[in-house]
């Protein structure tokens, strides 16, 4: 399947975003304490950048947990619920999902359009856009990502599942 496809080479570029971003998050911080208790020289910028790279861990995490199902959810209906009105229930979950998915595209491409003439309190040089975009290109992702199993849980709900 196509979105399949495009998903899997998502998911590497994603990998990568979510690795750097942990490793600029982590060198962030540490020279943060490094600076402000060994050296007593603190530096604003590494607080600012260790905050922009902790939303874009999180935004992308949120992407990749989409496709990985691995969002926490209650899942009350499923075990009271069993067979298919269980797979209903999942496949209308998935819907306001995406639904939420397309709203959090549609509001946030606006702002982040507006934020690029903002620059960052203490890396002028920065705009505040850039740190921004991380929401808009999440949404989308999830978007794909959100097709993808929201189409696999409506094959389980017509039977036509995996193995079949």
């Amino acid at each position: 399947m196509l979105l399949t496809t495009i998903n899997n080479k998502l998911m590497r570029v994603l990998n990568w975003i979510i690795v750097l971003s942990m490793v600029f998050l982590v060198t962030s911080i540490s020279l943060q304490i490094l600076n402000r208790f060994v050296m007593k020289i603190p530096m604003a910028w590494t607080e600012e950048y260790a905050k922009y790279f902790f939303v874009w861990l999180a935004m992308f995490g949120s992407a990749k947990a989409v496709r990985e199902k691995s969002h926490i959810f209650v899942d009350i209906l499923e075990v009271i619920i069993r067979g298919k009105i269980s797979q209903v229930c999942g496949f209308i979950a998935d819907c306001v999902s995406m639904v939420f998915f397309a709203t959090l595209l549609y509001v946030s491409v606006p702002w982040t359009i507006k934020n690029f003439d903002v620059n960052t309190e203490s890396i002028p040089e920065l705009s505040m856009g850039m740190f921004y975009l991380c929401i808009p290109a999440a949404a989308a992702v999830m978007i794909l990502f959100g097709l993808e199993v929201t189409i696999a849980r409506f094959k389980e709900v017509l039977g036509k599942g995996q193995g079949e």
